[in-house]
């Protein structure tokens, strides 16, 4: 919970408290930010968020749906800190809820601009090697993988290959980003995870390895580092979750209910994990237990997934279409049709700042939606399918496809 001070909101936070400065440092990175920490300015305690390129104090308002405020004491470490447990005991309590927190950020204090898309182009860089995963990084570069050993890492300002990183492991497939700024990526071929450290000189800059028995499909790095990876099947293991610590690569707990590809995993902010796959379900999970909480069972392949403000959750089919779900009711609310091909399957729904839904097809095509009534606000072409959408730290999106990566305004 935040507490105004002058006209700004600050999430109080003291740093004599270690619960308190483990706090901070997860909200920050909730704010897009690298870590946080509690310190003192003008004489007030608080979270002060930072990041490459540079620090700033985040003073973003929360609100949330189903749980009610807990102003903290800004007086008392020791009240402070017990009034934050008794909020997650009220999270853990209502654990079958759904909550979504909408942060509206200050763009003088924020470490991520308002997301916004007017659909007009930024900057379009031509590719002659087809589409390959592509990442961003909180320094405002991209990630692009390879379909043999090479990593490149992309100035979006200028549109250049900055750097190139190489190892004895192939096929980059999936990648991910540490709270510390280091890169996962998972190398298909090998069933390997290398952790780099961007920050260090070409000779350390490959911190470690982790070898994995499952082959993987997806990759979600959750709030406290720990790695959710989905199983697309070909080790003959099955098409579990497997959520491993990304210090010593150690296996913490196995999701098994799905029964083909999983292509997305989400974490929602009272720590549940969604995913989709190719056994066309969306599967609600409690990760404290490993149980199904819900599962939404679609007559096609589900390849994305998101959560609209409202709590519903939008989900991208093979067929074209997308369903916007009522979770708590498991009830399927509307269906928004306007692509004649399959909704890509490398994370391509993605929600507006202004609660419209933007989406991506193999049809060649961007569509943004008002999930409210099922009308397309804006559609874009492509060159070519598109195959993936992401938001840089700048609050900008880009869309990769089989000829061009376009930065979008």
């Amino acid at each position: 919970d935040l507490e105004t001070i002058n006209g700004n909101q600050y999430l109080i936070c003291d740093s004599g408290d270690p619960i308190q400065s483990k706090v901070c440092h997860l909200y920050c990175r909730g704010q897009f930010a690298e870590s946080g920490k509690c310190v003192r300015e003008n004489n007030l305690p608080i979270c002060k968020c930072s990041s490459e390129t540079g620090s700033s104090t985040t003073d973003s308002s929360v609100t949330t749906q189903t749980i009610q405020s807990t102003t903290i004491s800004q007086t008392n470490p020791l009240i402070s800190s017990i009034k934050y447990i008794l909020s997650i005991g009220q999270i853990f309590k209502k654990k079958r809820k759904f909550t979504l927190k909408i942060f509206k950020k200050n763009q003088s204090t924020s470490n991520i601009s308002t997301i916004h898309f007017n659909g007009t182009v930024k900057l379009n860089i031509s590719i002659s090697n087809g589409f390959l995963r592509i990442f961003p990084l909180s320094n405002g570069d991209l990630v692009r993988g390879s379909i043999r050993n090479l990593i490149e890492i992309w100035d979006l300002q200028k549109g250049i290959i900055k750097k190139k990183l190489t190892s004895e492991y192939s096929y980059p497939f999936v990648f991910g980003l540490l709270s510390n700024g280091n890169l996962v990526a998972g190398y298909y071929t090998n069933r390997v995870l290398v952790i780099w450290d961007l920050e260090k000189s070409n000779d350390e800059i490959l911190k470690r390895t982790i070898q994995l028995n499952e082959t993987f499909y997806c990759l979600t790095v959750l709030k406290n580092d720990d790695l959710a990876i989905g199983q697309d099947g070909n080790d003959g293991n099955g098409f579990n979750i497997i959520i491993r610590n990304s210090r010593n690569g150690s296996i913490k707990k196995k999701l098994v209910g799905h029964t083909s590809v999983v292509n997305q995993i989400i974490e929602l902010p009272n720590g549940n994990l969604v995913s989709c796959s190719d056994d066309k379900t969306v599967k609600v999970w409690n990760i404290s237990n490993g149980t199904v909480i819900k599962t939404m069972t679609h007559t096609s392949l589900v390849y994305s997934i998101a959560v609209l403000n409202n709590g519903y959750l939008a989900s991208g089919l093979s067929d074209g279409t997308i369903k916007i779900w009522n979770v708590e009711t498991n009830q399927m609310v509307r269906n928004l049709t306007g692509h004649s091909s399959i909704i890509c399957y490398h994370n391509c729904l993605h929600v507006l700042q202004d609660g419209y839904l933007l989406s991506g097809s193999h049809d060649d095509t961007m569509k943004v939606w008002d999930p409210s009534d099922g009308t397309i606000e804006l559609s874009l072409l492509h060159k070519s399918s598109v195959r993936q959408i992401a938001v840089l730290p700048s609050g900008n999106y880009i869309s990769s496809s089989h000829y061009e990566i376009i930065v979008w305004n």
